[in-house]
């Protein structure tokens, strides 16, 4: 067997070197990529709900009382706060910091522009629509 002189070795070593940090190179590539696939992804699902989530450890899915409430505003008040809402078709109507909507909610909070509506202990957050691109009010 013929021995390998020292110029041979090196770039032997050379070269194997090379490979070595292309290899690096492009696994290192497919280990970003395929970190940033799945963050897009995940963005572009809808977000899960947490009632539909607590149905996986043996919890019931109920009916959320703010699907049927329509929040048109919301009165600060010297002694509280009221909201003008509307419960499924029924016309609007001012309810007072406590009172009842629908069958069986409470109006819990008035916010700067939202209200919680507690029902059995549960809460749901009811938003005011987005404004209107026009004026909504006309004076003559």
């Amino acid at each position: 067997m013929e021995r390998m002189n020292p110029l041979q070795i090196r770039l032997l070593s050379l070269a194997a070197f090379a490979v070595f940090c292309a290899t690096a190179a492009w696994w290192t590539l497919e280990v970003a990529a395929s970190r940033a696939a799945p963050v897009q992804a995940a963005a572009a699902q809808a977000p899960i709900s947490v009632a539909e989530a607590g149905t996986l450890f043996g919890g019931k899915l109920e009916h959320n009382v703010a699907q049927d409430i329509h929040l048109f505003g919301i009165l600060a008040l010297k002694q509280g706060a009221a909201a003008i809402v509307s419960f499924g078709g029924d016309p609007a109507k001012a309810i007072a910091l406590g009172g009842p909507i629908g069958p069986d909610g409470t109006l819990a909070e008035v916010r700067a522009r939202s209200i919680v509506v507690d029902r059995h202990g549960v809460h749901s957050e009811v938003f005011l629509p987005a404004n209107a691109a026009g004026p909504t009010i006309y004076v003559r």
